[in-house]
């Protein structure tokens, strides 16, 4: 199978059939009422509820490879694909891959449906005691939808 068909397939196994019409229809209502901006805000805060059900098994984290096998383990349950995370000089790169947003929201919606990710990694790191000033955001353009690399730096 050609790598373009592979991706295509996998795509389609991200959301549940009875769920994808719902999100994509409510993704369009929501553009059609709010900017980019406002729903990238309203995303992340929602990726800081969704991470709030998660953030005790992050507490106890000492090392950067925990974190990861930790991130991985909560988004493999979910069929959210998985992360690698790699320190830099001035924070930390993350990429997530196969991310279900485009597939969930639409491609056309990626550019604020990304704030979910930002938001969830946000708390994670809050939950580390990461210096307030510190925040996650997206960086560069995501492969098709299914690979977003963010960086958690001031």
């Amino acid at each position: 199978m050609a790598g373009q068909s592979l991706e295509a397939y996998f795509r389609t196994q991200q959301v549940a059939f009875q769920w994808l019409p719902v999100l994509r229809a409510m993704a369009f209502e929501m553009s059609a009422y709010a900017d980019a901006k406002s729903l990238r805000q309203l995303f992340f805060n929602i990726g800081q509820r969704f991470a709030s059900d998660a953030a005790a098994q992050f507490e106890n984290v000492d090392t950067i490879d925990d974190l990861e096998q930790g991130l991985n383990d909560f988004w493999s349950h979910l069929n959210w694909g998985w992360v690698t995370l790699a320190e830099t000089k001035d924070g930390i790169d993350i990429a997530h891959h196969a991310a279900p947003l485009a597939e969930a929201f639409g491609d056309e919606a990626l550019d604020w449906s990304v704030g979910l990710l930002e938001g969830f990694y946000q708390s994670v790191f809050a939950v580390l005691g990461a210096d307030e000033k510190m925040a996650v955001r997206a960086v560069g353009t995501a492969s098709g939808g299914m690979n977003i690399s963010l960086r958690f730096a001031f």
